[in-house]
């Protein structure tokens, strides 16, 4: 009696309803923190046992219930994944075509099955222990691939190397150093070229108050992983690729690098108190090396997990008709998240009498487009293509970059202003993009795509104004080493400026530009 009862439990609703939310984290560990799926997981367990309770109060039949709740979800999240399947082998004019075919197929089988269920005299003994095996099988599957895909140890891939400074008695001394880092900022060649938009009265506001701005910078990498782990730890960073295989889209290692990053440590070492933002990014979600995190939102409810449990969803249909259900809600906390990066950096130096580093990467004017040019909101019309991403018309996405870019540049310069008048002293800081736009205008050749994406704005202030390592080329994974030269007496040198396209589909396929298009 006892082992019968115990071949019947039935947990199959349930582990159907973690394994769309474990599923998508297990694909996704190196970009997701693991609270980001806290919220997600109790919405969709909460909801299919509401919906099992209310079918069992219809049927008043414990394993009827069960069997059809577990089918419901599993249609539901399923739907997302068959349409990729099927829209991978399509053109783009079947696109409608193919949600028509599923929804018809859906409904049959959901009609088809609910008639059979509810009909039946049998026990379903049978098909409930099936059902409960096998949705073991895929949990327990899922949470191996998560246990083995820990950080792998990133000892080996990074040299130590902090510097020769201790500190004495007066800490004071050290300049605060500020690092904002624009998202695909554009500098003023990039912008004339492709935006036909003159942006040197940025240029000559950063000069007239000391700045040095480069007139021919590029990233050393196109993607933002690769390129902020490179100027964080001050090395080119392409023996990443013979790591992990060029077709790999792991950035573990490379997030780790980010975490715990070599020039952050160096200044923790001199007494200096590590400030990082919180950007929204993965990247910048809480570095282990950091004292205080700041403007870190919605741990518990992870953006980019929502946006794939709707996109491997029967939420997919909604691309059809209507704009993006998640936009509003993700692109306020855009907004949210920026307003909060530039209210609170002004605000560091009330905390604490310790030098800071400040680390502050902001996700503009990187789309989503959220600001007017006076920070105003707005709500630009997306199309969505067969792959369910967003996208604006060229014309239209043209005017909104500029208009984001219109209004950070405004902030920014307010920022600046406060950031030397307020200061104890003169601090340092460094304003860089971390590549430039990845345009896709027609007009636009691969050569031309290539200069746009790897060139960057890129600015220093130093307080002594000793500017004599640095030089209109050079690379971000030289600015720090010229930082640590110039102006704590260190002797790093300078590493060879490499630079090195990829895409974001094979982001280790990496190709070294000898002879990068010069935009004029």
């Amino acid at each position: 009696m006892q082992k019968n009862s115990i071949r019947f439990i039935i947990i199959h609703p349930i582990l159907i309803a973690l394994y769309p939310v474990f599923f998508i984290y297990s694909q996704n560990i190196h970009l997701i923190l693991i609270q980001g799926i806290i919220f997600p997981t109790l919405i969709i367990l909460g909801i299919t046992i509401a919906l099992w309770v209310g079918i069992k109060y219809i049927l008043k039949n414990t394993r009827k219930s069960a069997l059809l709740s577990s089918l419901y979800v599993f249609l539901f999240f399923s739907y997302g994944h068959i349409f990729n399947v099927l829209e991978s082998n399509s053109t783009q004019e079947y696109y409608v075509l193919i949600h028509a075919f599923l929804l018809i197929t859906y409904a049959f089988v959901v009609v088809f099955t609910t008639y059979s269920l509810v009909k039946t005299h049998t026990k379903l003994n049978n098909i409930t222990t099936l059902t409960n095996v096998i949705s073991i099988t895929l949990v327990s599957f899922v949470l191996f691939n998560i246990g083995t895909s820990n950080f792998e140890n990133f000892s080996d891939y990074q040299d130590e190397m902090y510097i020769p400074i201790t500190l004495e008695n007066d800490f004071k001394n050290f300049p605060d150093i500020y690092y904002i880092v624009l998202d695909e900022y554009a500098p003023l060649r990039t912008l004339n070229v492709f935006y036909n938009y003159d942006n040197s009265d940025f240029i000559k506001f950063l000069q007239e108050h000391g700045f040095y701005v480069t007139k021919n910078s590029h990233s050393n990498y196109a993607e933002t992983f690769l390129a902020t782990a490179s100027t964080l730890n001050m090395k080119n960073v392409n023996y990443l690729s013979d790591i992990v295989g060029e077709e790999s889209l792991d950035q573990r290692i490379p997030y780790q690098m980010i975490s715990n990053n070599l020039v952050m440590k160096n200044f923790k070492h001199m007494g200096y108190e590590i400030y990082n933002f919180d950007s929204g990014w993965w990247g910048t979600r809480n570095l282990q090396i950091a004292d205080v995190n700041l403007c870190s939102k919605n741990q518990s409810m992870d953006f980019h997990t929502l946006y794939k449990l709707k996109q491997t969803s029967i939420l997919r249909i909604f691309d059809v008709f209507i704009k993006d259900p998640t936009s509003k809600i993700f692109h306020q906390e855009r907004r949210d998240r920026i307003f909060c990066q530039f209210d609170d950096i002004t605000k560091i130096k009330q905390e604490t009498e310790k030098p800071v580093f400040v680390f502050m990467h902001v996700m503009a004017p990187h789309d989503p487009y959220v600001f007017g040019p006076n920070g105003e909101e707005v709500n630009y019309k997306y199309t969505f293509g067969p792959t369910g991403t967003a996208y604006l018309d060229p014309s239209e996405e043209k005017i909104a970059y500029l208009n984001q870019l219109t209004y950070l540049t405004k902030i920014l310069e307010e920022t600046i202003e406060n950031l030397l008048e307020n200061s104890d002293g003169p601090p340092i800081i460094i304003i860089q993009s971390d590549t430039g736009p990845d345009i896709g205008f027609s007009d636009a050749t691969n050569e031309l795509r290539q200069a746009s994406r790897m060139s960057i704005f890129n600015a220093y202030y130093f307080p002594n104004e000793k500017y004599d390592l640095l030089y209109d080329d050079i690379t971000p994974v030289n600015s720090f080493r010229v930082v640590f030269d110039s102006q704590f007496q260190t002797n790093y040198g300078i590493v060879e400026d490499k630079i090195f396209f990829s895409t974001y589909e094979k982001p280790y396929a990496l190709i070294e530009l000898n002879d990068l298009l010069i935009l004029n």
